[in-house]
């Protein structure tokens, strides 16, 4: 299947028909239009639609929270010519050219869904944009919901980096906010293409690195999460090196109490495993429960993944079905329900289908290349 992003041309031609015009272009789409009868993974349909430039219809069985209206919403920031038509049972996506606004600063109100659970697609999409994305996210640093943002730069940008080793992204936490106001700041440079990738081997892990972050608690409740989680890894590996950063108050912001931690444990071949926890109500109730919680998930992470983590499984697929018409190999270890269904939407909007042998998943990428980049 050969895939190529629109070029500024394209954008300049939408931008020039008349109503009748784009009318049949969006009838043309519709035409065209997959439809989904599911609500899970919706996330990934809408990646898919937009590098594929194929209109999506997604049926819900229940009606699904503000955090998914934010995200369209986000989605036609960062297009030219992007539409969106959400009714109580479904939605219509039928996307644009993604031209980032031209590199010129955004600003986003995230709401109550984490900044993660918005960064993972918009960092993708990012890579067959037309100019420099510079975005500011405001909201959810750390929940119990979705990864938190140091896993995002620690563990995601590294997976990415594996298939795109000149990709040039800055993700910085500026303000954490537990339950909201937290601050990030985005800088993504576009790319031409992505490289396959043959991994079929982990080699052994060499040292594992944390964040343990909070906000508005006393700073020995980090100490008492680290030590504890320290006491784990030490019987295992000596090398273990956790950060703690608390949020201090800042004038005007009223920051909600909470504390978390993200770790990551490295290979001596690159390879990355995080798992993250957080304190919640229904979970862990003292920073020791935390801390031992985090290091046994992160063990259990290290036996039975392969070369990527559970979280992180959908999208080392979705990065082989994009990559260059090459063979792609990667040990995947441990998979998940939600990354049986990614399989599914990549197979049916990608045309991309994987061998498996044993723990070995292989597909021939599609050679998705940006040819609206803008270059110096």
């Amino acid at each position: 299947m050969n895939l190529k992003k629109s070029t500024t041309f394209l954008e300049e031609q939408f931008q020039a028909f008349t109503l009748e015009e784009q009318d049949a272009f969006d009838l043309y789409y519709l035409q065209i239009m997959i439809n989904f009868q599911q609500s899970v993974n919706i996330r990934e349909i809408l990646l898919c639609s937009t590098l594929s430039e194929r209109a999506v219809k997604i049926e819900f069985k229940q009606q699904q929270g503000s955090h998914l209206q934010r995200l369209l919403r986000l989605l036609q920031i960062l297009q030219t010519g992007c539409k969106v038509e959400v009714k109580p049972q479904s939605l219509i996506y039928i996307p644009g050219i993604l031209t980032n606004r031209d590199g010129e600063p955004i600003k986003f109100d995230c709401g109550d869904r984490s900044i993660s659970y918005f960064l993972e697609i918009i960092l993708i999409l990012s890579l067959y944009a037309k100019a420099e994305l510079n975005l500011e996210l405001e909201g959810v640093t750390n929940d119990s919901n979705d990864c938190s943002v140091d896993t995002i730069i620690n563990a995601f940008i590294p997976l990415v980096k594996r298939f795109a080793p000149e990709w040039i992204c800055q993700v910085k936490v500026t303000r954490r906010g537990y339950g909201g106001k937290g601050l990030v700041i985005i800088k993504s440079q576009p790319i031409k293409y992505l490289k396959s990738v043959e991994q079929l081997e982990r080699g052994p892990i060499k040292r594992i690195r944390g964040v343990c972050s909070g906000s508005k608690i006393a700073p020995n409740l980090l100490n008492r999460l680290v030590s504890q989680a320290r006491n784990i890894f030490n019987d295992y590996i000596p090398d273990v090196w956790i950060h703690t950063d608390i949020q201090k108050s800042v004038k005007g912001v009223d920051f909600e109490s909470g504390y978390g931690v993200s770790l990551v444990a490295e290979t001596i071949d690159g390879v990355y495993i995080s798992t993250d926890c957080e304190y919640s109500p229904d979970g862990p109730k003292d920073p020791e429960q935390v801390g031992e919680r985090a290091a046994l998930q992160l063990l259990d992470e290290i036996q039975y993944s392969g070369c990527v983590d559970t979280s992180l499984q959908q999208y080392a697929f979705l990065l082989m079905a994009l990559s260059e018409k090459k063979l792609n190999q990667f040990n995947i270890g441990r998979i998940s329900i939600q990354t049986v269904e990614t399989l599914r939407i990549i197979k049916q909007m990608l045309g991309v289908t994987f061998a498996i042998e044993g723990n070995i998943f292989s597909c021939l990428g599609t050679g998705l290349q940006n040819l609206s980049r803008m270059t110096q």
